[in-house]
């Protein structure tokens, strides 16, 4: 279930930190997660129903509701606040990163201490689901942007959106939607830190070296 939970959660906002490390295109890179984000409660809990449905009871619309409450509203609401004042603009720009990262953290954190007798149980099928869920994001993004000719800077930007899932919003779910089943988070937990550190090793990779062919656009 974590695992499936994973793979179904839509693109992570580092992502765009990573593209802009990567020299790629920041623009098309924000409009991918933005697009992700506003459909999550409508697209991942179909996947999920799809996926988790075949291996446990699946709440569709408790799913659809917590992306709903949890990621839409706050995007929205914090968009609208942003243009209505600038002080709450800049104030956000400030503490925005650090809370995020403090709140994954905290996330993680809590995962690992309710699963700590159960941490001896994650099996190498485990252990090797997770990375190929990873690199084979990266793959599927870099083909499908080579297959229909996009410029390198977007094939960039598209293979690190579809690689780097939102686990840390995985592990919420999960949580939320499976509380008798806490161990279910851990795939998501250790998936938080894997994509984060291959993400940010192929951004620094290829933010030293040339784009080659095809133009490079910026915001």
């Amino acid at each position: 279930i974590g695992v499936l939970m994973v793979g179904c959660v839509p693109g992570a906002m580092a992502s765009n930190v990573c593209t802009l490390l990567a020299r790629g295109h920041v623009s098309y890179s924000v409009s991918l997660t933005t697009s992700a984000t506003l459909l999550s409660p409508l697209v991942v809990p179909a996947a999920m129903w799809l996926t988790v449905g075949r291996v446990a009871p699946f709440p569709v619309v408790g799913a659809g509701v917590e992306l709903l409450t949890t990621v839409v509203l706050p995007v929205a609401l914090g968009s609208l606040l942003a243009h209505a004042s600038t002080h709450w603009r800049r104030s956000a720009e400030l503490l925005g990163g650090p809370v995020a990262h403090t709140a994954i953290l905290w996330i993680i954190a809590v995962v690992t201490a309710i699963n700590r007798d159960r941490l001896e149980q994650v099996t190498l099928p485990l252990a090797a689901a997770l990375p190929a869920i990873n690199f084979g994001g990266y793959l599927a993004g870099w083909s499908a942007g080579r297959a229909v000719g996009m410029p390198p800077s977007m094939r960039r930007a598209l293979t690190l959106e579809i690689g780097m899932q939102n686990a840390g919003l995985g592990t919420v779910l999960t949580l939320q939607l499976f509380p008798d089943m806490p161990q279910a988070a851990i795939p998501c937990a250790c998936y938080t830190f894997l994509c984060m550190f291959t993400g940010t090793a192929l951004a620094r990779y290829w933010g030293g070296r040339e784009l080659g062919e095809g133009p490079t656009v910026q915001a």
